[in-house]
């Protein structure tokens, strides 16, 4: 029996919700990455600069369609001033054949010239789109060239200029495949140079981002290997594991290519790290976030993937931990790859009946996104059976569900309907909770609801439940 069969009102399998959250999630959650890190990024100096003017943006530029020594001084200037903002790139570009002139000097023989050009590419293409679209069409055939520089000092910059370039649009990313990018960046995976191996991740990030089809190129590619020996060969670099681990995202983000990931033992590595991060002094969310977000694209997948995960002793207890972390999102992810691991019957008697569950069940009267995956979480967990939903109601989920019968949010209201009827169905002492916590009477206010599903979701609970149709009914006969 299919457990959709379990649920009285519900349309829907629970396997069928969660690849239906899937597909929702990864359009959410790209947009939160970007917002969350930024898919396009500046590239600053360290020390700091007073701010530069307009007037210093002209005299560079037209310094460098100047031979001397000026040259590199002009390079630095403008790199600092278009970190400051897009509106000095504007004014560099509103200068004739000034992006023509910095591409003159990138493919130059000068190393350092090359070097700041590529800089100051990298900050134009951190810009806005037109800014990207000018360097793409002018410089990105020679961004892609240098990639095979012996000078990983440049590969490193170009990298990261092409990142940005990705970052920008489905359109950009379109014409970098074109040129040929994806090949020359997923060589420098396996490049001896951390710095480099970050930016080709990052890079190949932002490629991947949308595009099924480009994904495709970078696994035909050969990346899954070296950034598996990567993974394997461990680093302290928060900011290097962060971009390897954002690249897996997205390489499990369609399920596509997950056996082939999980046969090169990148699951068991990440797991590893999640421990690993957990017990150093300051936990790193920005390694923690893509990390979580990987182990749950792949545990969305068949059970054995999760169970693989598990064999690992000590996931559960890190989840635990990361339920209680200052950092909102790590709470939100953890749910949620709870939420997709709890279809496996030993997860879910193992979540149910451990001390994790108190946790989750406080997350119930936390914000609203954080609400939203403890409610999925609990009703993943109640559609297993009496026994668990005995346990539920037991631990106290009942009060806190019947409170967010009050929520303006449709979705908040169907899972808080769900997971009522599974509990109301199967659990006997439920329907005293759910009285003693008003849940009657604000079933009663939610039939007349705007939305249809949520007006007869509270219908037919007050109806198998609560005999409400029939005493309204005796009454008109009276």
């Amino acid at each position: 029996m299919e457990r959709k069969d379990k649920y009285k009102h519900a349309a829907e399998s629970v396997e069928s919700i969660r690849n239906r959250r899937r597909h929702e999630d990864n359009v959410v959650r790209k947009d939160k990455r970007q917002q969350l890190l930024n898919s396009k990024r500046f590239r600053r100096c360290s020390a700091e600069y007073p701010e530069i003017s307009n007037e210093q943006v002209i005299e560079a530029t037209k310094d460098l369609q100047k031979k001397g020594d000026n040259r590199h001084r002009s390079l630095q200037t403008l790199r600092r001033s278009f970190a400051q903002g897009s509106a000095y790139i504007d004014v560099f570009l509103g200068i004739e054949n000034s992006l023509q002139c910095l591409v003159g000097l990138l493919t130059g023989s000068d190393a350092d010239l090359q070097l700041e050009s590529a800089w100051c590419l990298t900050n134009i293409a951190a810009g806005t789109h037109d800014h990207a679209m000018a360097v793409t069409k002018t410089a990105a055939p020679y961004l892609i060239t240098y990639l095979g520089s012996s000078n990983h000092l440049l590969t490193d910059q170009c990298a990261w200029a092409l990142g940005n370039l990705a970052g920008d649009s489905k359109q950009i990313r379109e014409i970098l495949q074109a040129q040929g990018c994806v090949l020359p960046l997923v060589k420098l995976i396996e490049s001896p140079t951390p710095d480099v191996v970050q930016c080709a991740a990052f890079a190949l990030s932002n490629l991947a981002r949308e595009s099924a089809d480009i994904t495709r190129e970078i696994v035909k590619c050969g990346v899954i290997h070296p950034l598996s020996l990567r993974l394997k060969e461990g680093t302290d670099n928060h900011r290097l594991l962060s971009e390897l681990a954002w690249m897996l995202t997205y390489l499990t983000a369609s399920g596509e290519h997950t056996a082939d990931i999980v046969s090169q033992g990148c699951l068991v590595q990440v797991v590893e790290y999640l421990n690993k991060l957990l017990h150093e002094p300051r936990q790193d969310a920005q390694a923690m976030t893509p990390l979580l977000r990987t182990l749950g694209n792949i545990c969305s997948g068949p059970d054995e993937y999760t169970q693989l995960a598990l064999e690992n002793p000590n996931l559960l207890s890190v989840f635990e931990k990361f339920l209680v972390s200052p950092y909102r999102h790590i709470v939100k992810e953890t749910l949620w790859v709870l939420s997709n691991m709890t279809s496996e019957e030993s997860v879910c008697r193992s979540v149910a009946f451990g001390p994790i569950l108190a946790h989750i069940i406080e997350r119930l009267s936390d914000a609203y996104d954080i609400k939203v995956e403890a409610a999925y979480l609990l009703c993943n967990l109640g559609c297993h059976g009496a026994d668990i939903c005995t346990e539920l109601i037991h631990r106290g989920a009942m009060p806190q569900i019947a409170l967010l019968l009050k929520s303006p949010d449709v979705e908040m209201l169907h899972l808080a309907l769900s997971f009522s009827e599974m509990a109301l169905r199967q659990v006997e002492a439920a329907k005293f909770q759910f009285e003693e916590s008003d849940g009657v009477a604000r079933l009663e206010g939610l039939e007349y609801h705007e939305n249809e599903m949520i007006r007869q979701q509270a219908h037919d609970l007050l109806d198998s439940y609560f005999n409400i149709g029939e005493q309204e009914e005796e009454e008109t006969n009276m």
